[in-house]
């Protein structure tokens, strides 16, 4: 399936975000936590630019020069933002090992992704080369001077 202008993937998109994305009244229940870990792993190995899935599940974090992060660069609710809110109603329900290694591996990707995109879209068209350190996380670090924080909506995020 082709990704249509302004949303990410929608080829395998579990259907609490499908739900969510129509309402976002509230954060989905989730019935079966083992299969929206299998949907929301293919959803995101999906929504991936072609460089990035010539490796399997989970992918490596090898430095990214020069790659292309476009397929990514969506704003909204249909775009990683959508993919950031449901990676946290799967925190939720994460209670055994075995399935928090799963999120674990995927919030680790998550994060990695997010980095580079940052500086994908802090400098476009400049060498990229990215080995991302696990405690620089947006929020968690210094912000460059001048840049405000965007703080969510909480109807957004909470349907409040």
């Amino acid at each position: 399936m082709a990704q249509s202008p302004g949303r990410l993937s929608l080829q395998s998109r579990p259907q609490e975000v499908i739900d969510w994305g129509r309402q976002r009244d509230s954060p989905p229940s989730i019935t079966d936590v083992e299969q929206f870990h299998r949907e929301w792993i293919v959803w995101w190995i999906s929504c991936q630019p072609k460089w990035r899935s010539i490796e399997s599940w989970p992918y490596s974090h090898n430095d990214a020069i020069n790659e292309d992060w476009t397929r990514l660069n969506v704003s909204g609710q249909h775009g990683l933002f959508a993919v950031v809110m449901s990676a946290s109603w799967w925190a939720r329900y994460v209670g055994s090992n075995p399935a928090y290694a799963a999120f674990s591996a995927a919030i680790d990707d998550l994060h990695w992704v997010i980095e580079c995109f940052i500086d994908f879209n802090s400098n476009p068209g400049a060498s990229k080369s990215r080995s991302v350190p696990i405690n620089r996380f947006p929020g968690h670090g210094e912000r460059e001077p001048g840049k405000r924080r965007v703080k969510p909506s909480s109807k957004a995020c909470f349907g409040g």
